[in-house]
């Protein structure tokens, strides 16, 4: 296979990242810990490069016939936080170059950057926003991920955001976003514009309620598979938090209404030109529909070392404006997202938690998550996901680090047909499970060894894999830096 070409989604998120910089994650869930600055602002920053070589014994993830190949790696990672009283930057980024060095793959290069930064155009009043997510998603879901199977995916928005306050307990806001998603191979490439308004009454310091309305013209460049549509929202939220509780609540309904597709779905092409393997799309038919939406979230701090996340919903949605809203796990890293087999709306029921417990040398991150999406007017892409992940950090010493971490998914698609399938089997049971020791070495010198396996297993047809990596690399790593206390010695995590 021979290197896949640039294409616009890359730099896309190449330029944002230099735009965001003096950023970590834009989809964090809100953290009970605050950095205190000062007047210059909170501040932090982590990152590091490494490269190594690594071997694994079944490179093309094959059920039977193994390939074992030596891999060279390369790869850098940030996470950094800027907030001053015009400009709040937030951004996290982890990009690996592969090379596999027996010519099993072309080289390859993959990332996965969320960022989001606001700058104050009239302080308190008037803010423009930039935010940008950038990754790698499956093309098939039914046949392993490997470098074949998968695309670059980016979505960037940008606009305006409006606060207004009115006496001493009203507010208005307001926001206006111009979005654009682009998919390296998959037909959904599509622009967007948003626009939401929010009034509502603060109750006291720390609740507030309020109304809010949402609406959405989304247009697609390929309308021969794809339908555009236009899809608003109207909801009741209630916010409030206490000394160790952040709870909100919305509810209130979306309205979907969709155009049909303008004709037959068309083959998908790689983009070294041959075909690929995988479902073909089946035209959109034109539909309106009307569906609750319903969201709480809760955070809550159980105890100076423990803290609890809790995520349930049910909400009218497509696979793209949820690409950038994909919230990793225990783990802490998104990898490829699932496939995304059509443009259309679908109903998501949804429902995560995560429990961290973190004390002097010892980190421990459990999360679990579930969903179930039914589609509107293709029901042969209806899916059931769920499972759960698992990470353990423990500080052996000043020099010496042990993670171990593992992951476990199941994935139906209950009405799939045959045609659908493309000869895969509906049911996947998807599991990881790794170790890694590093080594520290002065301020910044770390080496780490990964061992771990991962293996599919599909019944009732045999396309499920097995395979073992061991990797090995040596890196430049500084402890995290923080604004208000560069003398934190915080564990790495797992990238």
């Amino acid at each position: 296979m021979t290197l896949r070409p640039c294409v616009p989604c890359l730099p896309i998120a190449v330029v944002s990242l230099l735009a965001l910089a003096p950023l970590a994650d834009a989809q964090t869930i809100p953290s009970f810990t605050t950095t205190n600055s000062g007047s210059g602002g909170a501040e932090r920053l982590t990152y590091g490069v490494d490269a190594g070589l690594g071997e694994t014994d079944n490179v093309s993830l094959a059920p039977v016939v193994r390939v074992s190949q030596t891999i060279a790696t390369v790869d850098a990672d940030f996470d950094i936080k800027h907030q001053s009283s015009r400009l709040d930057v937030d951004a996290k980024g982890n990009f690996t170059d592969l090379d596999y060095l027996q010519g099993a793959y072309g080289n390859q290069l993959l990332g996965r950057f969320d960022g989001a930064a606001h700058f104050a155009l009239v302080p308190q009043r008037l803010t423009w926003v930039l935010q940008d997510d950038f990754g790698q998603a499956a093309l098939d879901p039914f046949v392993p991920t490997t470098p074949g199977n998968l695309e670059d995916v980016n979505y960037v928005s940008t606009g305006p955001d409006f606060a207004m306050r009115m006496g001493g307990t009203g507010f208005v806001d307001a926001s206006l976003r111009v979005a654009r998603a682009t998919y390296q191979t998959s037909p959904f490439n599509s622009s967007r514009v948003l626009g939401s308004v929010a009034a509502g009454l603060q109750l006291s310091a720390r609740s507030s309620v309020s109304l809010n309305g949402v609406a959405e013209r989304v247009l697609f460049d390929n309308t021969v598979v794809n339908g555009d549509f236009n899809r608003s929202s109207a909801y009741a939220r209630y916010e409030i938090q206490g000394a160790r509780t952040l709870l909100s609540a919305d509810l209130g309904a979306t309205k979907i209404t969709q155009n049909a597709s303008a004709g037959t779905s068309t083959v998908v092409i790689s983009p070294n030109g041959s075909s690929i393997t995988e479902p073909i799309t089946v035209p959109q038919a034109a539909y309106s529909t009307t569906g609750p939406l319903a969201r709480i979230s809760l955070n809550r701090r159980l105890s100076s070392a423990a803290s609890l996340n809790v995520l349930a919903g049910r909400e009218l949605t497509d696979g793209i404006s949820s690409f950038g809203s994909i919230q990793p796990g225990a783990i802490g890293v998104v990898g490829a997202v699932p496939a995304l087999l059509t443009s259309s709306s679908y109903t998501s029921d949804f429902g995560s938690v995560a429990w961290r417990y973190e004390r002097n040398r010892t980190v421990i991150d459990v999360s679990g998550h579930w969903e179930k999406d039914v589609y509107i007017s293709q029901p042969q892409f209806d899916l059931t996901r769920g499972g759960g992940e698992l990470k353990v950090e423990r500080q052996l010493s000043r020099a010496f680090a042990l993670q171990v971490l593992g992951r476990y998914y199941k994935t139906d698609y209950p009405k799939a047909t045959v045609l659908t399938l493309a000869g895969g089997s509906p049911k996947l049971d998807d599991g990881i499970v790794a170790a890694i020791l590093s080594w520290r070495h002065g301020r910044a010198l770390e080496v780490r060894l990964r061992a771990e396996h991962s293996s599919r297993t599909t019944p009732g047809i045999d396309q499920g894999y097995r395979e073992t990596r061991g990797l090995l690399t040596v890196g430049y790593r500084p402890r995290s830096q923080q604004s208000n206390d560069s003398s934190i010695d915080s564990l790495d995590t797992e990238r």
